[in-house]
């Protein structure tokens, strides 16, 4: 029996991977290149920006402190009766409108005051009527001498204690009628609801506070200033607060000369413009003028973040581009002030984009602000 033999044909591994490193060095070559070429044009070829000179201008200088928004018009709803609630028909947040019906009072006690003041009158009422009559006819009979002097002087006390006894009987009745009308309270004026404090079934008594209104389209700022920052003040300047990242211009309304024997501080009264969306209790940071100092502000649109670092792109005395950082501060009416990592006379980009790094060269025309 013959044996048949196959030839096989062997390929090296080591031959297929010598091929596959020499073309993956070849393209790693080709990237290096490109990305190296690339790199080259950016800096060498001179881009066309905008650019500013920094200079440093009077800039005022502000006390900060606290202050709260008030609302001027503000009550504390209460009750001159003694009882259980009834019935609470706002809550917390709801506007009312001037006159609307807030809660009710369980009147019970009141009614029976009622009740028995007009039984006052109306026994009141009957005695005086008598004695009315008996002082009429004694002064009718009295000169005929039917009567005596003493008995027209005593129908005339008479009538005159049947009087005053009516008349306080009718006191009586008007104010139980003033006290059931207490039973339901009233908004005294349109506004909303800051605060609520009963439920029904708790027990009132005269002078609790049950309900806050306050009117929200009259309001203003309240701080209090130390000495050296009231002395700088005067009613009708302009004043800025901020509250929640917003600015607001205020007009100082009013200063208290007298300081707080605590704090030694004076409290101020800032108007609110009409249009603002401020609501009574929030806390603000009032900017207090306090003078003026030199200090650098750039426009917010030079200011840019790299690697979470916010600064400025500065040009160089070759006009290459070098990234700062910068410490901002506050910013008014697109601008900025610089606190520091700007100087007087340096130039930076206005408007930094994905195109400028270290070492950008820049189009500078005659080193002027471009």
């Amino acid at each position: 029996m013959a044996t048949h033999l196959t030839s096989f044909k062997i390929v090296r591994p080591v031959f297929v991977w010598r091929r596959l490193a020499v073309l993956l060095a070849g393209l790693l070559l080709v990237a290096c290149h490109s990305g190296k070429t690339e790199a080259q044009l950016d800096k060498t070829t001179a881009l066309n920006t905008a650019t500013l000179v920094v200079v440093s201008r009077p800039t005022p200088v502000y006390a900060i402190v606290p202050g709260t928004v008030i609302s001027l018009k503000r009550a504390e709803i209460s009750s001159r009766l003694t009882g259980y609630v009834r019935r609470v028909d706002v809550q917390a947040g709801d506007a009312v409108r001037a006159g609307q019906h807030l809660l009710s009072i369980d009147s019970s006690d009141v009614t029976g005051n009622l009740q028995q003041a007009q039984a006052g009158v109306n026994q009141a009422q009957a005695v005086y009527d008598e004695a009315d009559t008996n002082y009429k006819r004694y002064t009718t009979l009295f000169p005929q001498g039917a009567v005596s002097r003493m008995q027209l002087d005593a129908a005339q006390r008479q009538y005159m204690t049947a009087k005053a006894q009516l008349q306080a009987a009718q006191a009586a009745l008007r104010m139980a009628n003033a006290e059931i009308g207490y039973a339901d309270v009233a908004a005294p004026f349109a506004g909303v609801v800051v605060e609520k404090m009963v439920d029904p079934g708790d027990l009132t008594t005269p002078g609790k506070p049950l309900l806050v209104v306050e009117d929200e389209h009259t309001l203003e700022v309240r701080s209090y200033v130390p000495d050296d920052v009231y002395a700088a003040l005067q009613v009708g300047q302009k004043i800025p607060f901020s509250a929640g990242g917003d600015s607001y211009a205020g007009i100082l309304k009013s200063v208290v000369a007298a300081a707080d024997p605590q704090t030694h501080t004076h409290l101020i009264r800032l108007s609110i413009p009409a249009a603002s969306s401020l609501t009574s209790g929030l806390y603000v940071r009032v900017h207090v003028p306090i003078g003026e100092q030199p200090a650098v502000r750039i426009p917010a649109t030079a200011l840019t973040e790299r690697a979470g670092i916010i600064g400025v792109f500065v040009v160089n005395a070759e006009s290459r581009t070098q990234f700062r950082l910068v410490r901002a501060g506050d910013a008014e009416d697109g601008q900025v002030q610089i606190q520091s990592g700007l100087a007087d006379g340096e130039r930076i980009v206005l408007h930094p984009d994905a195109r400028i790094d270290n070492g950008t060269l820049i189009a500078v025309a005659d080193g002027h602000a471009q």
